[in-house]
């Protein structure tokens, strides 16, 4: 099974082992809610997943009737639950970033100020659309009345997260925003700026980790070899 889709099968387990039993709208609505801006998967497949997991013995498929409406609910079995926990035991991949408005901006000498100025705005869309999440989500934890109050150690380390980096991209669109106005103003001094405000960012950088401190406490390069595993 490729890595991807056994990762979206085991945010799925995930869910299945914290509660009794779940609906397939029941999964989509909580993936949809929060996970959506760290894992999207589109609502297809999330019912393929759950399906594939039944398939291979690891979730339990129930179908009830409401009328003439099906409703299907899963839970986990105890190979689900084995299977969730060697997934926990391997190592995660890398953190990898998908941004279609930041590649537009990367080509912007090919786009038009609208156009780079439109995806300026999906990039405060996408932060708003996390904050407004947030103030739901944040006031339910706050007041003890979210349906994972019981997972609250775990929910509030990810709403650091995502608040951090909605909060993060504002601020880059209106640094980015200010930029370009002042490219548009002085255009001659465009890349002089640019090469500026590459110096500031770097001044915030943490040293390098081959970089230790001496006795006169300036960074020199370590000699220590990196540990090959």
């Amino acid at each position: 099974m490729p890595r991807r889709t056994a990762t979206t099968a085991n945010a799925i387990l995930g869910l299945l082992a914290l509660r009794k039993e779940w609906s397939t709208w029941e999964l989509t609505k909580q993936l949809r809610r929060n996970m959506r801006f760290f894992w999207p998967r589109a609502e297809s497949q999330i019912f393929e997943e759950a399906k594939g997991l039944e398939r291979k013995g690891l979730a339990r498929a129930k179908q009830t009737f409401s009328g003439r409406r099906a409703r299907t609910t899963y839970t986990i079995t105890a190979a689900g639950r084995r299977a969730l926990r060697e997934w926990l035991a391997t190592p995660p991949r890398p953190t990898a970033l998908e941004c279609e408005p930041l590649l537009r901006v990367f080509l912007a000498d090919f786009a038009t100020p609208e156009q780079l100025r439109a995806a300026l705005e999906q990039v405060r869309a996408d932060a708003d659309a996390i904050l407004d999440v947030g103030r739901v989500v944040g006031a339910e934890y706050i007041a003890g009345t979210s349906p994972f109050q019981d997972q609250v150690h775990a929910r509030a380390l990810v709403f650091d997260f995502l608040s951090h980096h909605a909060l993060m991209l504002r601020d880059w669109v209106d640094r980015a925003e200010a930029t370009i106005a002042q490219s548009e103003r002085a255009p001659q001094r465009r890349d002089r700026r640019a090469v500026a405000a590459i110096e500031a960012v770097l001044t915030a950088y943490p040293p390098p980790l081959h970089l230790v401190s001496s006795p006169d406490g300036r960074a020199r390069p370590s000699t220590a070899r990196a540990d090959p595993s």
